[in-house]
């Protein structure tokens, strides 16, 4: 009993020795320093001051009329008044207006046939044509809600006028009998930064620590400086764990304040929806650091200097943000990508906070995202382990031995090294 708590006292003083140490190379590293404190400061920022109009209003358009009757000029100056589309010129004809969208002057071309108003007086169907770029879909889509809305008005009022002597009750219910109206859940204006900014907020959180990890991995790999974590002699098994558990302390300790900052602080500075209380996201947010922490440290294994990072990890910022569900549902995905998404701590980490921050669900609701970043955590936990043991096996190979020591002694040894080898 008594060598079990010797142990016991020696493992929890080199996992706080491994802490503080960590702490140093953190804040001696200005790349680090950039990832792990100025990203998660400024892309939130950047991505809420882009996204904080919400909505696209006003999207030049042109109009080509070649009927030019009273009809079609209240169907261009009604089009003109809606909120999503603005009239910036009239065109002699379609090939004016192709250039004109050609060269992005307008987005939206809206072509009135002669015979519109001599069909729409017979009775008959009078169609119109609308040309949308789809280079962007929001665009369209405000052009399309528009368009229809107009029609529609505009094909109630004709019909109201032809129903002659009854009264105005009897016309309304006559061209509404099934009166509707659409109302977007847990997003009521519609807008495209509620919409989007809170999954972006938690996958920053991740990407910020994967790049942060991997860099720092990148150095000790370059200036096989692992040694250093750990003392020649001593049991592997908990060495790994020691080492594992320090850095992990250390780097979600880092970023308590960062998710703070990003999920509270950022949100109400833009006014971007918050519902769930804060003790209930900062209790879901728990895992998905830990787990993000441990599985950016499996990937660090494949840092082999610190520029390794840059190539390796930032394409695959949109990547995860695809998979989480957020802009595709994960439902039409290919089998693949749905079983990639499973084992990236974003994937539950943007459903969970969706869930509870702006659809105002409870822990409970959101009990399973929960439980598969713990889930995770347990997983990544074994590939880190599994990935110290290489590395140590590795440093084995060359030679190197186990030697346990500060950061100032590193240093100093380090430069004993590069004045015997003349450099």
């Amino acid at each position: 009993m008594k060598k079990f708590f010797e142990q016991l006292r020696i493992g929890f003083l080199d996992t706080c020795f491994i802490w503080r140490e960590e702490y140093t190379h953190v804040f001696r590293d200005y790349g680090v320093i950039l990832f792990f404190f100025a990203l998660p400061l400024v892309y939130p920022i950047v991505y809420a001051l882009i996204y904080n109009t919400e909505l696209v209003r006003n999207t030049p358009m042109v109009v080509v009329d070649d009927c030019r009757t009273p009809l079609s000029r209240k169907l261009a100056r009604d089009m003109d008044a809606s909120p999503n589309a603005k009239i910036i010129s009239y065109c002699a004809n379609i090939d004016e207006a192709k250039d004109m969208m050609h060269s992005r002057e307008c987005y939206g071309i809206l072509f009135i046939p002669k015979d519109f108003s001599r069909k729409v007086m017979r009775g008959e169907q009078s169609p119109v044509i609308f040309y949308a770029d789809m280079s962007m879909m929001l665009n369209y889509k405000g052009f399309l809600i528009t368009i229809t809305d107009v029609t529609t008005k505009i094909g109630g009022e004709l019909q109201s006028m032809a129903l002659g002597g009854e009264s105005n009750r009897q016309k309304e219910v006559t061209m509404n009998p099934i009166p509707s109206s659409s109302i977007t859940l847990y997003n009521p204006e519609g807008g495209y930064g509620s919409f989007l900014i809170p999954a972006v907020l938690v996958l920053i959180l991740q990407q910020s620590i994967v790049l942060g990890i991997g860099m720092l991995a990148g150095g000790i790999y370059e200036k096989r400086r692992l040694r250093f974590y750990y003392s020649e002699g001593r049991n592997p098994s908990n060495s790994i764990l020691h080492i594992i558990l320090g850095k992990s302390i250390c780097y979600y300790s880092l970023y308590i304040l960062s998710t703070i900052y990003i999920l509270r602080i950022v949100p109400w500075m833009f006014s971007f929806p918050q519902i769930a209380p804060q003790w209930e996201i900062y209790t879901f947010m728990a895992p998905y650091l830990f787990s993000s922490i441990l599985f950016a440290m499996t990937l660090s294994v494949f840092c082999r200097e610190r520029e390794t990072t840059f190539i390796i990890f930032v394409f695959t910022s949109l990547l995860f943000l695809f998979i989480s569900g957020i802009t595709w549902p994960m439902y039409a995905m290919p089998p693949a990508f749905r079983f990639i998404g499973w084992f990236i701590p974003s994937t539950w980490g943007v459903d969970g906070y969706i869930h509870l921050n702006t659809m105002g669900s409870t822990i409970k609701d959101v009990w399973n995202d929960y439980l598969c970043l713990w889930g995770l955590t347990g997983f990544y936990l074994l590939t880190t382990y599994l990935t110290y043991f290489y590395q140590f096996k590795k440093d084995k190979e060359r030679g190197l031995r186990g030697k346990m020591q500060s950061a100032a002694a590193e240093e100093e040894e380090e430069e004993e090294i590069n004045k015997s080898t003349g450099n």
